[in-house]
């Protein structure tokens, strides 16, 4: 019965994340519309969760998300996918240890590569249209930008709070006074 109380608990936060993402941050202004719950929510649940339970929330989100988007249904599913297991791959060899820099890094290189590949399959699935490289256009960059800027902020934010209430994670690079 807990078994089943926790699998149905986990659904609805990834509604509930999806739901935030998609009503919420995407329609506030440009600003604040970079910020990449979902994303971030992924790359917080490697740090909690099994490499499993991680992949089908990527693929349950992506999914959501597709399911909402007017881009080709797939995108979205297979970025996050990709992303989910560049991260794991990231800290299973490179950030083994549970430290502010190692969630400040793989939160950089995953939003990076997540919006890389994600920009990658709209321009693909484009290539017929007069679009041009995603790479030129300083949109992309700004936007990428300010995405890193949240991600990482959030990431910190979360990664203090944390520190303040649970010995999981190492201090590293945060002075508990």
């Amino acid at each position: 019965m807990k078994r089943y109380f926790i699998v149905i608990l986990l659904v609805l936060v990834l509604f509930l994340v999806a739901f935030l993402q998609l009503a919420l941050v995407n329609s506030a202004p440009y600003f604040f519309s970079r910020i990449n719950l979902i994303l971030l929510v992924l790359i917080l649940a490697l740090f909690f969760f099994d490499f499993k339970k991680v992949i089908l929330g990527a693929l349950a989100l992506g999914l959501l998300i597709d399911i909402f988007s007017f881009r080709l249904f797939g995108c979205y599913t297979l970025s996050l996918f990709l992303v989910v297991i560049l991260a794991d791959f990231l800290l299973a060899n490179w950030f083994t240890n549970h430290s502010a820099y190692s969630f400040l890094a793989l939160t950089f290189f995953a939003t990076l590569f997540y919006n890389l590949e994600l920009y990658n399959f709209f321009y693909l699935s484009n290539f017929l249209s007069e679009q041009h490289f995603f790479l030129g256009q300083a949109n992309f960059w700004r936007g990428l930008g300010l995405e890193l800027f949240w991600s990482l902020g959030i990431i910190f934010l979360f990664f203090w709070l944390m520190n303040l209430t649970t010995t999981r994670l190492k201090p590293i690079f945060l002075d508990k006074r």
